[in-house]
């Protein structure tokens, strides 16, 4: 007996696709959240360096670092490696048909090495030891707990958290021998880091203009398109992904593209708060988080964004509506409103969005020069005759 476990997939039915749109056409989500609010993001670190688990909302990704010896490619002599794998067989009902799951694990490891490796974030002739020889070879492992929806910003905070928790040691290379110093003997490094890449995705349903940041896997399968915007710490655009049916338009991107800068910022900050907590209860001599049902249960350890950040919280929540809402207000706004406007049309009712210097600029009708008229093209022709008639009488 044949079944198609696709159908067990949250929103991939016809009907719960068809809810999900009427519910983003009255920009109401099932949650309970408003269209520009995203879940709480809860990291743990584990005992060893580099290992990281990461929360968003339901979905739950664990991410660890390793580091070995190896030798250098032909065209990077001086550069280390840095690779990236993914790993979904945690998640039931994802393991389906066998080219469906590859497909899934091949694209989320292709957005991951675009946002890590082609960014080039991590400074990897800092892991060159000897040219041609020895460099070491950087290893994460990103493994699926759980998937309740936005798995790439999930696994994006995941992999930066680890890479920059983790630690690797020191070692020599004189006459020509390597040796390797232990934590005891010499301090353990840090990863070098040029800049910190971090993840915003958005999804676009056609019966709404207004994006929903953050979506669920519900969310997500009824979804016409997905766009996944990455953005360092500087507010850089490190990469962008968008695909489906939805038609976007430019003010619809770059709108989610400042949003999505303000947030990747806010969400590198907390990082950094994260691991200065992490390095002072090492420093203490504390109990760290011992085993894998720890780094998942409720413990102390477990930092929450909303507890660290809540100053930038309550800059989100002050935000101009105009920020939240890119194109089109679905809620009627009342009649005493228009009557003020009638009443003071030179009053601006918000600032509004400067445009001049990312959209482009509608071009200015040019004016045409006043067409003759009947009579004077009449005219025109009987002057044309007679000088005609006054050169043939000449010849």
């Amino acid at each position: 007996m044949f079944m198609n476990s696709n159908l067990f997939e949250p929103g991939k039915t016809k009907g719960e696709r068809n809810f999900v749109q009427q519910a983003a056409k009255q920009n109401q989500r099932f949650d309970g959240r408003r269209p520009n609010e995203c879940r709480d993001v809860q990291l743990t670190f584990g005992s060893d360096w580099g290992t990281v688990a990461v929360a968003l909302g339901e979905t739950k990704v664990l991410a660890q670092v390793t580091c070995d010896m190896g030798a250098p490619t032909v065209s990077r002599a001086n550069e280390g490696k840095l690779m990236l794998n993914v790993n979904l067989g945690s998640v039931a009902y994802l393991d389906e048909v066998q080219t469906t799951h590859d497909q899934r694990s091949l694209t989320l490891n292709s957005l991951l090495e675009r946002t890590f490796r082609s960014s080039k974030c991590v400074d990897l002739e800092s892991l060159c030891v000897a040219a041609e020889t020895h460099v070491w070879c950087v290893r994460v492992d990103i493994n699926v707990l759980n998937h309740d929806g936005n798995l790439y910003d999930a696994s994006t905070i995941a992999t930066l958290a680890a890479l920059m928790h983790f630690r690797r040691p020191d070692v020599t290379f004189a006459d020509n021998e390597l040796r390797t110093y232990t934590e005891k003997e010499r301090d353990l490094v840090p990863l070098l880091f040029l800049h910190y890449p971090v993840s915003v995705t958005y999804c676009v349903y056609k019966t709404s203009h207004q994006p929903i940041v953050d979506p669920t896997l519900l969310e997500e399968n009824a979804a016409d398109s997905v766009i996944v915007l990455s953005f360092n710490s500087y507010q850089e655009l490190c990469t962008l992904n968008a695909g489906g049916t939805a038609p976007t338009n430019v003010r619809t991107i770059m709108q989610c593209a400042r949003n999505a800068a303000t947030r990747s910022k806010a969400l590198v900050d907390f990082i950094r708060k994260a691991l200065a907590m992490d390095e002072e209860r090492r420093a203490q001599g504390s109990a760290q988080v011992q085993g894998f049902l720890a780094l998942l249960g409720e413990m102390p350890h477990k930092l929450s964004f909303r507890n660290l950040m809540q100053g930038d919280l309550k800059q989100e929540s002050q935000a101009p509506a105009s920020n939240s809402q890119m194109e089109v207000e679905s809620v009627k706004k009342p009649v005493e409103e228009k009557e003020l406007k009638a009443e003071q049309p030179k009053q601006k009712a918000g600032t509004p969005m400067d445009t001049s210097s990312w959209l482009p600029q509608e071009e200015k009708p040019q004016k045409l020069a006043p067409t003759p008229t009947g009579a004077a093209m009449s005219k025109s022709a009987k002057n044309k005759q007679n000088r005609n008639k006054n050169k043939a009488k000449k010849q």
